[in-house]
């Protein structure tokens, strides 16, 4: 697949969120439990792995699929969105549990 610049740089941020939330949600997982009902269902089912590995390829399949759309503006504006609200409500919690010394209650309570 060929993108326009500007599209291939939010698709390969989108993609690097993703495998970083993946990561960071299974080492978050050991330390804290899941909040996300769909995914603790599923690591419940079929283990936190195959779980994780499904819910990231999904993910990163319909970003690619975002970017084939042909209207470039909407693709950049949507995956711009995409980006920062990600990093806002799942990257940048998980920064701040995992990178704590010590969780306090209050964090433990504030994470994803």
């Amino acid at each position: 697949m060929r993108f326009p610049r500007s599209i291939g740089v939010l698709v390969a941020l989108n993609i690097a969120l993703q495998i970083f939330d993946g990561v960071a949600t299974y080492r978050g997982w050991t330390q804290f439990g899941e909040g996300n009902p769909l995914l603790r269902a599923g690591f419940a089912a079929w283990g936190p792995g195959p779980t994780l590995l499904f819910a990231k390829l999904f993910s990163v399949a319909m970003v690619l699929s975002l970017a084939r759309i042909p209207r470039r503006t909407l693709v950049c504006l949507a995956l711009a969105l995409t980006l920062g609200v990600y990093a806002a409500l799942s990257c940048l919690p998980w920064c701040v549990c995992l990178l704590a010394p010590v969780p306090t209650a209050a964090q433990l309570a504030s994470c994803p």
